[in-house]
């Protein structure tokens, strides 16, 4: 699209009318009960709406590509605060569930529709709020064996540090290549593994 072109463009129209019309598109009606509403639209009633309609999209047959420009195409607001993040975790933890247990189910929507792998992949990310328990357990338990003077990791000369070893270097590489691959640093990597605990 040319820009230029564009921003010559007049809009028609008094201030009440056009007001009308942004009203109108900002409250995300102008698709309800439409043939565009019903077959591409946004999927409504989940506090995770755009987990949902990509999952509806992609059991019509469109195909999803990774797509990472020089330049961003736009910028997000992330959380400021720890309030604000653990507010939004909360609620993308509660709208992935609800995903789960809806009609939207990748396992049961996604049927005959995507591949197995592709509806594990959904339901892996969708379940990733019961995540939540065995995190409390990697937060105590290291905790009260330092306590009572247990060590948390073998030591070099241990037969069970190449199994320790190669356990954390198997979890964490395929993580780590992924985000090198898409241009991350492993500073950054790192910064995230620590934000995540």
């Amino acid at each position: 699209m040319d820009w230029k072109m564009a921003n010559k463009l007049k809009i028609e129209g008094s201030v009440p009318e056009l007001e009308q019309k942004a009203m109108q598109v900002a409250s995300c009606t102008y698709e309800l009960n439409t043939q565009w509403g019903q077959e591409m639209g946004m999927k409504y009633g989940i506090a995770v709406e755009d987990i949902v309609t990509g999952l509806g999209i992609q059991c019509r047959g469109w195909r999803s590509v990774y797509f990472n420009p020089e330049r961003p195409a736009y910028v997000g607001l992330a959380p400021t605060t720890l309030a604000q993040a653990l507010a939004q975790q909360k609620r993308w933890g509660e709208g992935n569930i609800q995903i789960m247990l809806s009609r939207y189910c990748p396992l049961v929507y996604g049927y005959n529709r995507i591949s197995l792998m592709h509806r594990l992949g959904y339901c892996h990310y969708n379940i990733r709020a019961a995540n939540s328990l065995p995190t409390i357990y990697y937060c105590v338990v290291p905790s009260l064996y330092l306590i009572r003077g247990i060590p948390l990791f073998p030591e070099v000369s241990s037969r069970w540090f190449l199994p320790f070893a190669y356990l954390a270097f198997a979890k964490c590489s395929p993580s780590l290549a992924e985000f090198l691959h898409s241009k991350g640093t492993v500073k950054g990597y790192w910064n995230g593994q620590r934000m995540w605990l």
